[in-house]
């Protein structure tokens, strides 16, 4: 016998192995949420049962109700950043979904609210469902996303981009059904783009509002306006209450806009690191554990409509509480409003600089207000 005939069939086996692992992590790697590198920035869930959560570790993330998730209630989207502190994610605030349907009746009577409806699906819990419809029809698997990649218009960078489909459960209120479509770039890591849209089994929307809930959080009592800068503590002297003070509306004319014509506008703390929690005394859940950041919502140039317009309200206490927020009553809801269209976005942004540390540079923006010593 041969002696190069078992060395021949060891070296057919090794290749073979060699042909099976490597083919094994091509799939693997191309495996709905799987990230595709060890380094990337991306934050994926991995396997059915994995936390309902989607971002970047150099930007903000942002979630749905479940286990394992950032925490809250039913009915919200989660908007977080990773903690310096521990490295994992943080929550930072919260996205409700305010369909306004077509009709003669007062805007609050047409309204309906994602956080406080009873779920027809879930034994009247309070709170809409929301979970991840099928981005890919290939993988429709619970926490399906698409991550995918393009090339910037100047052909010099590789742009990755998540897709995540919201499905919302139908308002009882006012019959609204509606899905969004978040989505982030990795060009843009600060920022969510949600996108809206109606299904034709629906009532006609008239608006279909994206709301930031928990500015209070944070503590927010600035509201950059082209400018001029609004603060709650002024705007809201006389309000002695524990509900909503809902003074609080300005046009799109009185909106900032970036250099490429979008509208934006600014809402931060007014304490250089609210994280110190001066004087608190609510429940612990609201202590807030991160660094001081620049919250803000941007519409797109071709998404703008005539009568946009930025909406805030107030508290001086927390939520479902009589505990009084330490400094004074801060911004609560913090959203913008416009006529609805189908696929029309609102990108909401988070980003540890101040309003004038932000490039290209804002015109109009007020000038730089420093944060005050805490």
């Amino acid at each position: 016998m041969s002696k190069t005939g078992p060395l021949r069939s060891i070296r057919i086996s090794v290749f073979l192995v060699i042909i099976v692992i490597g083919f094994s992590i091509v799939v693997a790697l191309c495996r709905p949420g799987i990230a595709h590198a060890a380094e990337s920035q991306w934050i994926l869930p991995n396997k059915p049962g994995d936390p309902l959560l989607w971002g970047r570790r150099d930007g903000v993330v942002f979630g749905l109700p479940s286990d394992g998730g950032l925490p809250g209630p039913r009915g919200l989207i989660r908007i977080g950043v990773i903690s310096a502190k521990t490295g994992t994610p943080e929550l930072l605030n919260f996205i409700a979904i305010e369909p306004v349907v077509a009709g003669r009746k007062k805007r609050g009577d047409r309204m309906a609210f994602s956080e406080l409806e009873p779920s027809n699906l879930d034994a009247g819990l309070q709170g809409k469902r929301l979970w991840v419809g099928v981005v890919d029809s290939a993988s429709p698997s619970p926490g399906n996303f698409s991550l995918s990649s393009f090339l910037s218009p100047d052909g010099a960078t590789r742009i990755e981009k998540l897709t995540v489909r919201i499905e919302v459960e139908r308002f009882t209120a006012n019959h609204a059904h509606v899905y969004l479509v978040a989505s982030m770039e990795s060009e843009h890591p600060e920022e969510v783009r949600m996108t809206v849209y109606r299904y034709e089994d629906s009532p006609p929307i008239e608006e279909l509002t994206l709301t930031a809930t928990m500015g209070n959080y944070e503590r927010l009592r600035w509201l950059w306006l082209k400018n001029q800068v609004i603060d709650s503590r002024k705007l809201y002297r006389s309000y002695k209450g524990e509900d909503f003070a809902e003074r609080g509306s300005y046009p799109s004319k009185d909106m900032l806009k970036t250099k490429d014509g979008d509208a934006i506008v600014f809402c931060t703390s007014n304490e250089a690191n609210p994280e110190s929690n001066p004087d608190f005394q609510a429940k612990d859940h609201w202590r807030y554990r991160l660094g001081r950041l620049t919250q803000y919502w941007r519409v797109p140039k071709a998404d703008i409509e005539r009568n946009l317009r930025v909406r805030v309200n107030g508290r001086r206490v927390y939520w479902n509480s009589h505990d009084l927020i330490a400094g004074g009553v801060a911004f609560e809801n913090f959203e913008v409003r416009e006529k609805y269209k189908p696929g029309q976005s609102f990108i909401f942004g988070a980003v540890a600089k101040e309003p004038w540390q932000i490039l290209p540079p804002i015109p109009d923006l007020a000038h730089s207000r420093n944060p005050e010593d805490n």
